[in-house]
This record gives structure tokens, sequence and C-alpha cells, in this order.
């Protein structure tokens, strides 16, 4: 009880949180600071586990800004397994659909860029140096943001009568198209603590490109 009571009291005390009174504003701005601005190739290294099993592979990130993404898994020997097409507001999952990728509300977070609910009101706060963006999606849903000092987006959860149930979190990048601009993270953890299932992609290469094909993001035909 003694060691309990002294591991308590020497655990650092986080400050209360500040309401944001223009959190709406807040959001906007941080929405521009989480958009990729120049078409970008990125490479990178996925590992999933869960009640089907554990996978492993390669994949890579296509973007043409602001709002045209895809994102694909690949197995061995570059072979297909699924993807993910982010256009806007629009996320469509195609493919083998083996694995359980992160859901809409997450997907655009996994590669560090900050979408909001549609036509939800942003409840902001700050807490030291992490501000936090939290979206009332029901009586019993709660979906939250969080950033750091810089404006770079570090996790996002989705809490369920007060539990959280989904997360993601980020490690920031420290390159990316310019100073105050987004940037890649170096990493991404996704995890459904209900489903126990966990997705994580390491970047391996960021690439300038030209713009992709706009048929890589057409899904109307798949």
């Amino acid at each position: 009880m003694i060691l309990a009571a002294t591991a308590a009291a020497c655990r650092p005390q986080l400050p209360d949180p500040v309401p944001i009174s223009d959190a709406g504003a807040l959001a906007s701005r941080l929405r521009e600071l989480g958009t990729p601005d120049q078409p970008k190739l990125i490479e990178f290294q996925w590992r999933y586990r869960g009640r089907e099993g554990r996978f492993s592979g390669d994949g890579a990130v296509r973007v043409n800004p602001p709002d045209s993404v895809r994102l694909d898994l690949l197995g061995p020997g570059w072979s297909g397994v699924q993807s993910a097409v982010m256009l806007g507001a629009d996320v469509y999952y195609i493919g083998e659909q083996r694995i359980q990728l992160p859901p809409p509300t997450f997907i655009w977070t996994m590669i560090g860029a900050f979408r909001p609910p549609v036509g939800v009101q942003a409840e902001g706060s700050q807490r030291g140096e992490r501000t936090e963006l939290a979206y009332r999606l029901s009586e019993r849903g709660t979906i939250a943001f969080h950033f750091d000092r810089e404006g770079r987006l570090i996790e996002a959860q989705l809490k369920i009568d007060g539990d959280v149930v989904q997360e993601i979190r980020l490690e920031p990048g420290d390159a990316g198209d310019g100073p105050g601009k987004y940037r890649w993270p170096n990493e991404a953890r996704f995890r459904d603590l209900g489903e126990f299932h966990e997705v994580r992609i390491k970047v391996l290469q960021i690439r300038e490109h030209e713009p992709f094909e706009k048929r890589i993001f057409d899904v109307a035909a798949r």
C-alpha cells in the first residue's frame, strides 16, 4: 500500500484542461496544416495481428493533393492484399479484405492528416503542450484528436461511454513540405480494443512525384 501511494505521489501531475473559445477556427487551421500540398509516393512496411492471425508486408501511399489518397497493402512479391481510397470525406475499401483496416474515422489519421467528422461541432481544450479537439458523435460516442505544440496530429481516440474502444497513435516525422507545413508520420499504430486487432505501418521512404493519373483513385468501376 505504501509503495502504491509513493508511486502515485511521484507520478507527474498534468495541468487542468483549459477550454478553447473558438475551437472551430482552430480545427480549420489544423486541418489545413494536416493536408499534403505536393504529390507524394510513400513506401512503408506494415504489420497486422488479430483473430485472423499475424501478417506483414510492404505498402505504398500515393497522394494527389489535397484530398485524393490511395493506400495499398502488399503481400509477398508485391502481390496485392487490399487497398483504401480516400476521396475527400469518402473512403472506399477494395481488394481481398483479408485484414481489417482502420475505419473511415481513422484512415486519414493513419497518414497524419486531420479530417474531423463532417457536420459535428468541435470542442477544444489545451492541457500543457497538448491540444485536444473532441467531437460528440452521439450520446454515447465521442472522438478526440490530440495535437502536439507544433500542431502535429499525434493521437486519436474513439470513446464509448467514456471508455476507449479504438485508438491510433502517431510518431510525427521531422521532415516535410516546409516550415509549418504538413509532415508525414514516421509510424502509425491503430488498435481496436474491442475486436482485438492492430495495424502498424512504418514509413521507409518518401518521394516527390508527378501528379498521379486519376484512374488510380477511380473506384466507380471496382
